[in-house]
């Protein structure tokens, strides 16, 4: 089987054309209305259905590309096969989703411009940055959960019976944590409750806190990337490999880090 490398690297500007221009087509296409059902045009169709064609032929030469070196089968569940599928999949998906749903899979050609990753070296190492955070931020991440998930139930709980209009249902509350939290306050709910005021009240101090946590975490795996990967000559498509590799180690044996740890 003859080497596909130097087919895809000869192909690479063509694609970054592909890219860009898909993701303007789209665009024209819905600001003039053209993605309207009963206002579509033949044009944006055929585009599309190009584009995609071509990142589906891609997809499969990066597949065979990746058998042929030493990494065997990485490519599929790699960073870049993810972005890869997920540039091509809701395409090939539309085809077998109600016509209602159609609207919602186009708005996924947005996240073509991820495909950008691969030749891009600032966002590979703002990818590799919160990879290596991950490990300490799923503690974080699950604290903010139980803590949104209380205030949701607890504020359900004390003003349903209060505002039955507004706080219908248990999504009502969920979003309104979430707009709490986030510091957002669109102000269409809130609480009139002493008890959903305190609730309140708590979540926003501890959401804070542990949000503070996330961005600090976040912030000090960036600057430990970008001062350790600024050598040019380092891939960081290899330090996700290696990073991958460490945590794969540290998850199947907790011990491992103390054995690995020089003295």
């Amino acid at each position: 089987m003859p080497k596909v490398a130097s087919i895809l690297k000869t192909a690479d500007p063509w694609l970054k054309f592909l890219i860009l221009a898909g993701t303007v087509i789209y665009l024209v296409e819905i600001s003039t209305g053209a993605s309207a059902t009963e206002h579509a045009h033949p044009f944006f169709w055929w585009v599309q259905s190009l584009i995609a064609i071509c990142f589906t032929v891609e997809y499969v030469l990066r597949w065979i590309d990746d058998a042929q070196d030493q990494h065997g089968w990485h490519y599929p569940h790699s960073a870049l096969g993810i972005i890869d599928l997920i540039s091509i999949a809701p395409f090939w998906i539309g085809f077998f989703l109600p016509t209602d749903w159609l609207h919602l899979v186009r708005t996924f050609r947005v996240f073509r411009l991820l495909k950008f990753f691969r030749y891009s070296r600032s966002l590979q190492l703002v990818a590799l940055g919160f990879y290596r955070a991950g490990p300490a931020l799923q503690p974080l991440c699950f604290s903010m959960t139980v803590i949104g998930l209380f205030c949701s139930v607890a504020v359900f709980e004390t003003e349903h019976p209060a505002q039955p209009d507004k706080f219908t249902n248990l999504f009502d509350a969920a979003y309104f944590t979430m707009v709490t939290v986030a510091t957002v306050g669109y102000g269409d709910l809130s609480p009139v409750t002493t008890l959903g005021r305190i609730t309140v009240m708590f979540t926003f101090v501890s959401g804070l806190a542990l949000f503070a946590g996330i961005l600090g975490v976040l912030g000090s795996s960036f600057f430990k990337v970008m001062e350790e990967e600024i050598d040019p000559n380092i891939d960081p498509i290899e330090e996700f490999r290696k990073e991958r590799e460490r945590q794969l180690v540290r998850w199947s044996d907790p011990k491992s880090e103390e054995t690995v740890r020089p003295s």
